[in-house]
């Protein structure tokens, strides 16, 4: 039997896609190894969001070859669309495959294994010529987590100056409205209790449909159509977030009160010239908004720092933005410049020494507001998706994204939603005791 290994680097839509290939690779028969084992195919799905991730990349190309020599090296994802000249030439590569070719990747792979070419196949297409959604249903045994990702939009186009993924992952393509409640009710019935909906640019689903159906309307078919458990948003854009969606969100248990919205930077010199489309006003107005208007929601964000022109006095604007709003967590990068990008060229380029440090400074904030935020926690009653448990102590995630020690399990409990009253926390992750039926 072949056997097969995968790797994968960045975003969520990444982990998604690596399932959705995984999934192809079982049912044509494959058996899965670990990538730290010896296997016939290695398939790497890459990332190009950062200078690092491409390093990374290129460093589990090699590490795939010294685990074994003979075996089939298969490079797709972000980076394989943006340079396929470079990973085709790397030694030891086998075959590039684009982000919109992922359905193609059994029939390529089980090709080189016939007969091993002199040099890499590519199958890399105009990305930007490439109009709708690429439908790959995600088999359920491919999935490694309690939670299903459900992907149901691609692409983007904002064009933020600092940002590859447009030209990695072409224009908007949203999955049609009746495929997704399909897949989702293939999912529940193997047992998922909770979905998560994942995209590029999530909140502008449908505007490429012919009928323009929009987030808020995919969250009402899931929760009419399905007896899905639990639904969780993935990463959002402020702007996109609509009274109807926050209404659909507050109308039922069901959806996740947690919102992940970028906010990028907190000083409006920064957020022009980053082309964000929106100034730090707008962004805390709809914080306050969202938050009168959902009880108990959470929200996290991502932060660029060091981004070309941040003076320190800008940053220490950034940093008083972040003290105002509270997040529950701020997911921190350094810039990074990405050739082909407007930014990679702007005056203003901040030293290594100083994005690290204010790396560092955001990162430390961040742990003050989450410990405050769980104090604050404590003596509430959660539901957590057990992940994984050792005989009556379990571990979990909360609907508000918060990581929770569950005691007072009695049986099995690993992938099922359990209600918990939070007892104490360390600062980092809450304790809690199984509720016990009234």
């Amino acid at each position: 039997m072949t056997t097969i290994a995968f790797a994968t680097l960045g975003c969520r839509v990444n982990q998604y896609d690596t399932d959705s290939m995984r999934g192809l690779f079982l049912a044509r028969g494959f058996e899965e190894r670990q990538f730290t084992d010896a296997a016939d195919v290695y398939v790497i799905n890459t990332c190009s969001v950062t200078q690092m991730g491409e390093k990374k990349s290129r460093q589990l190309i090699r590490r795939a070859k010294r685990l074994n020599d003979a075996a089939a090296v298969i490079v797709t994802g972000c980076y394989a669309q943006l340079q396929p000249e470079l990973l085709a030439a790397m030694d030891g590569v086998d075959a590039v495959i684009g982000t919109n070719e992922k359905h193609r990747i059994v029939s390529v792979v089980e090709q080189i294994l016939q007969q091993r070419p002199n040099c890499a196949v590519t199958a890399i297409h105009d990305i930007m010529e490439f109009d709708h959604f690429e439908e790959i249903p995600l088999y359920p045994s491919a999935v490694e987590h309690t939670r299903a990702d459900l992907k149901i939009q691609e692409g983007c186009h904002n064009f933020c100056t600092y940002c590859i993924i447009p030209y990695t992952r072409g224009s908007l393509k949203s999955r049609p409205l009746a495929a997704i409640v399909e897949e989702a009710q293939r999912l529940i019935s193997y047992g998922f209790k909770e979905l998560v909906l994942t995209g590029i640019h999530l909140g502008a689903y449908g505007e490429d449909l012919p009928d323009h159906p929009d987030l808020a309307q995919v969250l009402r078919h899931l929760l009419d159509e399905t007896t899905v458990s639990r639904i969780r948003l993935g990463s959002i854009e402020s702007l996109e977030v609509t009274d109807e969606l926050a209404a659909v969100i507050n109308s039922s248990s069901r959806i996740c009160p947690h919102l992940h919205l970028p906010l990028q930077s907190g000083s409006d010199d920064i957020l022009k010239i980053m082309n964000r489309h929106y100034d730090k006003a707008e962004y805390m107005a709809l914080i306050r908004e969202l938050r009168r208007l959902i009880p108990g929601l959470t929200i996290s964000t991502d932060l660029i720092l060091g981004f070309p022109g941040e003076t320190e006095s800008l940053f220490d604007e950034t940093m008083d933005t972040l003290r105002q709003i509270q997040f529950s967590h701020i997911h921190a990068f350094p810039y990074s410049p990405r050739p082909g990008t407007p930014a990679a060229t702007f005056d203003g380029q901040v030293p290594d020494s100083i994005k690290k440090e204010r790396v560092a400074l955001v990162n430390e904030l961040s742990a003050q507001q989450k410990k405050a935020l769980l104090q604050q926690m404590v003596g509430k009653t959660v539901r957590v998706l057990i992940e994984k448990q050792e005989g009556r102590q379990g571990e979990g995630l909360s609907e508000h994204y918060e990581r929770v020690n569950v005691s007072g399990l009695s049986g099995n409990y690993t992938g099922s939603i359990v209600e918990v009253c939070l007892g104490s926390t360390d600062g980092h992750i809450l304790e809690g005791m199984v509720r016990e039926e009234d």
